[in-house]
């Protein structure tokens, strides 16, 4: 060994210069130990960071599908890796839950004679669907002007009647308390199931399901960034000055809006990514809209209810 080789710290290979070839840990010096690196240590994550993450976030709303056919070409330095930038927007939804989205109540899964009923009234020896018949019938007696009076009124009277039972009260609370982080940690269970209608529509012109993966991580990353933050807070701000706009809260409202911008923005990505013609991108985006819905609203509802109700 001469006197420029040394052993690395971390794994004992030998080797010349400042980073070790094998583990790439690199090799102290006193500058390393100072107070003053030990700051800018800070700052050039902080700034790098900051990078990164606006340079992502600039990709993504003014070049849809440009970051996920760099990352996928070997352009990666610029940008935050998707999968991580993703996970980062589910912590801040996690921190900071402006909108519940896709987070329902309990209540919400219980219908006359479906599989959650019939779970719940195993679990709590109560006739969920008997309660849930006289709710519809007191609802139906009363008229109002509006449907969506309509339906605050009925899950009122719903909610009211289940939750009066001890044992159903109990268990809502529960199912609550654990949904609301369980909602958000299984969004990540979206970027493998729109990953797969996305390597189904393309065919034989990207091979490797790992490049529909990542288009499908900037998809969904789109998707929450608009749907659980910028919207919500548009919304907000519209209530507040316009307290009538209190009608447009309605899910099917808000669903109409957030998905007809995602599809937008799908289009716009499958032209980029994929090098897809307008007619063939415009097909693709409604197919996949539709299927992303479905995951939505009723693949992931159904996997966060029984993951929720048997981790309780």
């Amino acid at each position: 060994m001469n006197e420029h080789e040394q052993h690395c710290k971390s794994c004992g290979q030998l080797f010349q210069g400042k980073f070790c070839p094998n583990c790439g840990e690199k090799v102290l010096h006193e500058h390393d130990k100072s107070v003053w690196h030990f700051f800018e240590e800070a700052i050039h994550f902080l700034t790098h960071f900051e990078g990164t993450f606006f340079a992502t976030l600039r990709a993504i709303f003014f070049h849809p599908g440009k970051l996920s056919k760099d990352y996928c070409a070997g352009i990666r330095r610029k940008y935050f890796k998707p999968l991580p930038f993703f996970m980062l927007l589910v912590f801040l939804y996690l921190l900071f839950p402006l909108f519940k989205g896709l987070n329902m109540q309990f209540m919400f899964y219980l219908k006359k004679g479906n599989e959650a009923s019939r779970l719940v009234s195993e679990r709590t020896s109560v006739n969920v669907d008997s309660l849930l018949d006289f709710a519809n019938t007191k609802a139906s007696g009363v008229v109002f002007e509006y449907d969506h009076d309509r339906n605050y009124y009925h899950a009122r009277l719903r909610d009211s009647l289940l939750n009066s039972n001890p044992a159903l009260s109990s268990l809502s609370d529960d199912f609550n308390r654990k949904s609301e982080k369980t909602s958000k940690l299984l969004l990540l269970i979206l970027i493998p199931l729109s990953a797969i209608p996305l390597w189904l529509m393309q065919g034989k012109k990207r091979k490797y399901l790992f490049d529909h993966m990542v288009l499908a991580t900037e998809l969904n990353a789109y998707l929450i960034i608009t749907g659980f933050f910028i919207f919500p807070l548009l919304l907000l701000a519209l209530i507040w000055l316009f307290p009538g706009f209190r009608i447009l809260q309605s899910e099917t409202f808000i669903g109409f809006v957030v998905y007809f911008v995602f599809f937008i923005f799908c289009f716009r990505s499958f032209r980029n990514f994929y090098q897809n013609g307008y007619l063939w991108a415009l097909l693709k985006a409604m197919a996949f809209c539709l299927l992303h819905i479905v995951i939505m609203f009723v693949i992931y509802k159904a996997i966060l209810f029984y993951t929720t109700f048997y981790l309780i």
